[in-house]
């Protein structure tokens, strides 16, 4: 039998007892509570919005603009907790990108953002400008995400967002910033030595939980006088910098370059595994007239030093090849790695290599562009910084190798080269002024001086010297003050006094600067139909429409469809105009217009339905209109109008070559389609119908409602066998003026040649 001892009692041996359910949920509560509790807070701290989004991209705020996303102001506050950060660029696109849009994502940091500049000289704008003429058929989105101070730890932390993005070519500008900049190795910024920490760290920020306890332990450390930070004043330069000399091949300098290569390997493995092309520059620095800032900042001649005395004295002498040699080896030696050592450039090139990306030579281009081949103050404003050239310059350096890439296709326009943008591009005195001033200022401090030198303060003893100069000043004086509102100031009073022309380059700044508003367009627009620039006036005018459709540019881009004698387009203006005002006296004002129209386009039925309108609302006066005349000739634009002018009395003094040669040359400055018609005219009087047709092709769209022109071009092409040209301009012909009286000749020449 078998035994029962008193402790079993009412336990049966033979039965196996199922697991205690209460107790199970008792344990899942029990280790589920911390994470509940931790949902929770995070919860409480989003409904009452602490912390903030720390998404590169949120939608767009402004009212209208719905349809786009917009580069987060914020963003900077995940990189940044002890200093001030800048918001990135104001780019835009849609929230839906269209079929046929190829969409450009620009990576880097101050250099990207255009300092010491404004936005509108920020190299991706002037390179989307290009772009979109080149390929006038694609839609263009520029997207530049770059904040000043960040380097790779950042760039790497942007990619997911990116690529979520939808981005058919990334750009990538950056190396300067691995020592100073967010989370580098001697930076105030810095969490951690370890790239696994830092990039844990930057993953957790999307939490508002986290960002509390970073709060706290940030402020606790910072009130226990560790953060390093205790009283730093001066740039942005000087307070970044927590270890500010770094010797070549030391522990931290390696410890930098091992990250910068693991961080640019894992970013540019992330894009070409989604397939998205990527453009990887090599950076540029001053080698010429920026001595190593170690000896600058110390005040003693070390090693760096020597090596650039010994540079001077070699370029001084004409041996350049040994001068960027020992330039190369002092900037290496430069233990302030405010500029990046040739290595970072080594490492660029290895992987543009290895993942089979796109290289940007940027060095090379700076080269190319210098005295002795050895960039300095002709291309830069300080260190690292290209000044307005420069800007320039990296444009074209990006877009040469896009263009290259065919992965826009082949190219459908003109090409225009570098100088032309540089000629015409928004900006102005009180851009280069601004950027002077920012420079300066940036001068009196470490690095460019020693810490313990205290010069007075730039802002509080500069007198400026005119007053462009005062404004510009000002507003580098004064952070509560924008340039935007002080140009748009500046640009009003130049209009209210009559001056066109310096209103319209403030303006033209102004729409560079912030190309995303419809009123900067449609102040240029208004400006430049004084100025004779009907064909720029118009392609605002339709700017404008994207963001904000209006009465006044709607009703502008009919009228001047009118000159041109588009009277279809006129016609179609003039009917949404009417249906977007609800003031009467625009409303009659624009019925006379669309009269006109449908009387010049000889479209009897609509004009006599308006007549009956305008008359019962006794507004008979629009009624009397003038003969119809093709006057869109007239309008020269004043980029053009002195070299025009200038050829048109060449011409009537008999000399043809001079007069060609004239208007070429003003082409290279501005692309006025009356110089083009003219020049492609005296052309045909020269007896060189190859290059007539070439000029006249270049502005067909600008003269195709012009009987005479249509006519010229249809013989052009007959001379150069172009008969399905002639073909397509004789049909237009025909329906611009249906009894013109050289149809039939003209039909008979391309039967005769078919």
């Amino acid at each position: 039998m078998p035994v029962s001892l008193p402790f079993m009692k009412g336990i049966d041996p033979g039965v196996k007892k199922g697991p205690d359910t209460r107790k199970i949920w008792f344990r899942i509560i029990t280790l589920s509570l911390p994470l509940v509790i931790l949902l929770l807070l995070e919860g409480i701290l989003r409904i009452f919005s602490f912390g903030g989004d720390t998404g590169l991209f949120i939608p767009n705020p402004r009212e209208g603009y719905e349809q786009y996303m917009i580069l987060n102001p914020e963003v900077g506050r995940k990189y940044f907790r002890k200093l001030e950060y800048d918001a990135p660029p104001n780019d835009i696109f849609l929230k839906r990108k269209p079929e046929g849009t190829f969409r450009i994502f620009v990576m880097g940091s101050s250099t990207v953002v255009g300092f010491p500049y404004e936005k509108n000289l920020m190299f991706s704008r002037i390179l989307h400008e290009r772009l979109q003429d080149a390929y006038p058929d694609r839609k263009i989105e520029m997207v530049n995400t770059a904040i000043t101070a960040i380097n790779s730890h950042t760039l790497l932390d942007y990619t997911r967002e990116i690529i979520r993005q939808d981005p058919d070519a990334v750009l990538v500008y950056a190396g300067h910033n691995e020592f100073y900049g967010a989370f580098g190795v001697a930076s105030n910024e810095s969490m951690s030595k370890s790239r696994l920490l830092t990039r844990t760290h930057l993953a957790l920020m999307d939490l508002r939980l986290y960002q509390l306890f970073r709060n706290i332990i940030g402020a606790v450390m910072d009130k226990a006088g560790s953060a390093g930070i205790d009283a730093v004043h001066g740039t942005l330069m000087k307070r970044m910098a927590a270890g500010q000399t770094i010797p070549l091949d030391s522990d931290r300098y390696r410890l930098a370059m091992k990250r910068f290569e693991q961080n640019m390997e894992a970013l540019v493995s992330r894009y070409t595994r989604k397939g998205i092309p990527v453009f990887l520059s090599e950076v540029v620095s001053n080698l010429r007239d920026v001595p190593p800032l170690s000896a600058l900042s110390s005040g003693q001649e070390d090693e760096a030093w020597q090596k650039f005395t010994m540079a001077r004295q070699a370029y001084a002498n004409g041996d350049y090849d040994i001068a960027i040699t020992l330039f190369e080896e002092a900037k290496d030696l430069d233990g302030v790695r405010f500029r990046a050592s040739g290595e970072v450039n080594r490492i660029l090139r290895e992987l543009s290599r290895a993942h089979g990306v796109y290289p940007v030579p940027m060095p090379d281009r700076f080269r190319e562009a210098s005295p002795g081949g050895i960039a300095g103050n002709n291309l830069m404003t300080e260190h690292v910084h290209p000044n307005i050239a420069g800007s320039f310059l990296m444009a074209d350096a990006f877009f040469r190798e896009i263009v290259a890439s065919h992965l826009l296709g082949e190219v459908q326009h003109i090409v225009y080269p570098s100088d032309y943008y540089k000629i015409n591009w928004g900006y102005t005195a009180l851009d280069s002024l601004l950027g002077h001033h920012r420079v300066t200022n940036l001068k009196r401090y470490w690095p460019f001086v020693p810490p313990d030198v205290d010069l007075p303060d730039y802002r509080l003893h500069y007198r400026p010297h005119s007053t462009s100069d005062s404004i510009a000043f000002e507003v580098f004086r004064n952070p509560a003050l924008f340039l935007d509102e002080t140009r748009l100031s500046l640009a009003r009073q130049y209009e209210a006094a009559g001056n066109h022309g310096a209103a319209c380059r403030e303006y033209e700044a102004l729409l560079r600067t912030n190309p995303y508003v419809a009123i900067n367009y449609r102040d240029a627009a208004s400006c430049l139909l004084q100025l004779g620039d009907l064909p720029l006036a118009l392609e605002y005018f339709r700017k404008s429409q994207e963001f904000e459709r209006s009465f006044y540019a709607t009703y502008r881009m009919g009228e001047i469809s009118l000159i041109k004698a588009d009277y279809g387009n006129a016609r179609r203006c003039f009917r949404e105009a009417f249906e977007l005002t609800e003031d009467q006296s625009e409303r009659l004002k624009t019925l006379g217009k669309l009269y006109m129209a449908c009387v010049y386009g000889n479209q009897e039925e609509d004009a006599l339905a308006i007549a009956e309108q305008l008359r019962r609302y006794e507004a008979g006066q629009y009624l009397a209109i003038p003969p119809k005349r093709y006057t869109y000739l007239r309008y020269v634009p004043y980029q053009t109008r002195e070299q025009v002018t200038a050829a048109m009395q060449v011409l009537e003094e008999g000399d043809a070559e001079r007069a060609l040669s004239i208007l070429e040359n003003s082409l290279l400055r501005y692309d006025s389609h009356v110089a083009r018609r003219y020049a492609g005219e005296i052309s045909i009087r020269l007896d060189r119908p190859r290059e007539a047709l070439d000029h006249f092709s270049r502005v067909y769209d600008e003269f195709a409602f012009d009987p005479d022109f249509l006519q010229e071009f249809i013989y052009l092409c007959i001379g150069q066998e172009e008969i399905q040209k002639a073909s397509e301009s004789l049909e237009r012909l025909k329906d611009v003026d249906p009894e013109n009286g050289s149809v039939e000749i003209l039909a008979g020449l391309i039967a005769h040649v078919q």
